[in-house]
């Protein structure tokens, strides 16, 4: 053999197969239940949380927080790092609800380093 002969390369297309119509239909039907699954898998993941509890509606944050800053205005001003642990939320999405609410005039900054926050409406006792 030469050094130059030239090696062939097996094909990269399909043979057909002898296979019966039946096999097609098994496999759209089979594509069908997983697309099925896939799609029973997205709603419940919208509804859920990783931990498993339930997705809060748009502006639920809020309340939660809210509540929490009410019910223990003894520990006020008070930091989101705090709240996220009392309502098990993260801080950076508590961090996010006090701007909005600070710009709502519901909260206030009170303490810039580390971010404090107080009720704006606040009684004094």
């Amino acid at each position: 053999m030469s050094a130059t002969a030239a090696k062939t390369k097996p094909s990269r297309t399909r043979t057909p197969t002898a296979k019966s119509g039946a096999g097609k239909g098994a496999k759209s039907r089979a594509s069908k239940a997983k697309s099925a699954s896939a799609k029973s898998k997205a709603a419940s993941a919208k509804t859920a949380n990783k931990d498993g509890g339930k997705r809060l509606s748009p502006g639920g944050l809020n309340g939660l927080v809210l509540g929490y800053m009410k019910k223990n205005r003894a520990k006020l001003p008070i930091t989101a790092g705090t709240i996220g642990r009392g309502i098990k939320r993260s801080s950076g999405a508590v961090a996010n609800c006090l701007g909005r609410l600070e710009k709502a005039g519901e909260v206030k900054l009170t303490n810039k380093k580390p971010r404090e926050y107080d009720l704006a409406g606040k009684a004094s006792k």
